[in-house]
């Protein structure tokens, strides 16, 4: 007896068949695709909300973000690499200072005498070992001044050691027998420089005669406990201060500044990161947190960092949709092409769009040098949402279909 044939029945009374099912998918995915998920806006949401387009701009369009999409031209203008912190001509300019007296040092002064019977010499002279007199070690106040006897309250801070010498001189010249003044600092505590922060051992010591330069102050505190291009060095003085990447001091030698009396060097270990969202690779073992990917380089390209996130998915990505997120130099967009308005401030928000579906697309992601902060985002391509609804509803109508026909047999 052959089998009866039937039709699956829905609870409201549909009928669902194999062959029904693929039309249906096509009228669904208008209304249901607000539900499918998604790991972020498609291509063609980005590109149609784009304020400022290169390609074909629309300028009576208020400016929420521009648009760039990459091409020779725009990669000629962003080959040039990110620009490291650096000091400015402020300190790379300055000569390296005379050791100067400062607040709180401590000064010895001699005297000396031609012969006996002088201001400080007795008149029996074999009474001393020579003819000159030390006096106490003296510590310049926080008035700037020392005391000296016979000349009285002297201003020193400011003040070389010889200039010294000389201003006692001349207050001595009229009371002592041919007076000669030597000075020495025996403890520079305001000539001295401080460095901490991330490196190994922090320290503070005088700087010498000859002078200190930044580089040397750092080995003296045994280097920096991280790599060069993740290291931030500080330099305040005066109530100032400015900031350069450790490894821009080693390659630039006008970077390798000399130190004054008072400077505090403060070592940060502050790595750059970029962050790479969307259809990119290792998504099956990257948690969230994992998609924000430090430099580990001194510069890095917009291929390296699409290799260090995994790359494009096979299965996901669109190709065409592969966009870089940055705040943008007004100049580089001008240079470029595009038509800022006067009103906005000096950066843009910025999307550069590659197309890796064209072989020199590959090529311009090696040009293009990467900035602290970016985001890459690659789009999901058409295919995945019809591919995402497919696998919501076929599940569905297969239970349907078989508990339908289990049911009639």
């Amino acid at each position: 007896m052959p089998r009866r044939s039937y039709t699956p029945m829905t609870a409201t009374g549909l009928v669902l068949t194999r062959r029904s099912v693929i039309p249906m998918l096509g009228l669904g995915l208008t209304g249901c695709s607000s539900y499918i998920a998604t790991s972020g806006p498609t291509r063609i949401d980005v590109v149609h909300d784009a304020s400022v387009y290169l390609e074909n701009g629309r300028p009576d369009a208020k400016l929420g973000y521009a648009l760039v999409a990459v091409n020779a031209p725009v990669v000629a203008r962003l080959q040039s690499q990110d620009v490291a912190p650096a000091f400015t001509a402020s300190l790379t300019d300055m000569p390296a200072a005379e050791p100067t007296i400062g607040v709180g040092d401590m000064l010895t002064i001699e005297i000396f005498e031609a012969h006996a019977g002088g201001l400080f010499i007795p008149l029996d002279a074999a009474s001393r070992p020579g003819n000159f007199v030390q006096l106490q070690p003296e510590q310049v106040d926080a008035t700037g001044r020392i005391a000296v006897p016979y000349a009285g309250s002297i201003q020193v801070v400011g003040f070389t050691p010889q200039e010294v010498a000389s201003s006692i001189r001349s207050r001595l010249q009229d009371r002592a027998l041919d007076p000669q003044v030597m000075v020495a600092v025996t403890q520079h505590y305001a000539n001295s420089v401080s460095v901490l922060g991330d490196v190994n051992t922090a320290l503070r010591f005088e700087l010498q005669p000859g002078g200190e330069r930044l580089l040397g102050a750092l080995a003296r505190a045994g280097g920096p406990k991280d790599p060069d291009y993740e290291t931030l060095v500080t330099l305040q003085r005066e109530g100032q201060s400015q900031t350069a990447l450790l490894s821009e001091i080693a390659r630039n030698p006008l970077q390798n500044i000399q130190l004054q009396g008072g400077d505090v060097v403060y070592v940060a270990h502050e790595p750059r990161y970029f962050s790479a969202v969307g259809a990119t690779g290792q998504t099956t073992t990257l948690s969230e947190l994992d998609r924000r990917f430090p430099f580990q380089d001194y510069n890095l390209t917009l291929g390296d960092a699409l290799a260090r996130a995994g790359g494009l998915q096979d299965d996901r990505a669109n190709a065409q949709g592969v966009f870089l997120f940055r705040e943008e130099a007004r100049d580089t967009l001008q240079q470029i092409g595009l038509q800022v308005p006067p009103s906005l401030g000096a950066t843009i928000p910025t999307i550069y769009m590659i197309d890796l579906a064209d072989p020199t697309g590959i090529f311009y992601c090696n040009k293009i040098w990467m900035r602290n902060r970016d985001t890459i985002f690659v789009s999901n391509a058409p295919a995945t949402d019809i591919t995402k609804f497919i696998n919501a509803v076929l599940p569905w109508t297969e239970s349907a279909f078989y508990a339908h026909g289990a049911a009639l047999q």
